[in-house]
């Protein structure tokens, strides 16, 4: 696996055991929530149309509430992750907003 950096580093690969698929880092500039970004990934992956095709990402998961969770409190970054499955791949997101998604 890729050492990941706080810029932003997004790649569409295959490690040889085939179960990455997708990987990026967080990208505190972009202004994107974490949910957001977690559709963006989806969608960077062949075959994979989070917009328009058969899936519907809500059925898997609260986006909003994944995007409450790792929100900040208090002024304090909250720690941890969230891995749950969608559409056979499964989608772990941290609250550094790292996403990998796994065959």
């Amino acid at each position: 696996m890729k050492s990941m950096s706080r810029e932003c580093v997004s790649s569409t690969e295959r490690q040889t055991d085939g179960s990455v698929v997708y990987q990026s880092s967080s990208d505190s500039t972009s202004g994107d929530s974490l949910s957001t970004r977690v559709l963006m990934a989806l969608d960077e992956i062949p075959g994979f149309d989070a917009e328009h095709g058969d899936t519907i990402v809500f059925d898997h998961i609260d986006l909003d509430a994944l995007d409450d969770l790792f929100g900040p409190i208090n002024e304090s970054q909250r720690t941890g992750q969230v891995t749950f499955p969608v559409d056979g791949y499964e989608v772990t997101a941290t609250a550094d907003g790292e996403i990998t998604i796994r065959e």
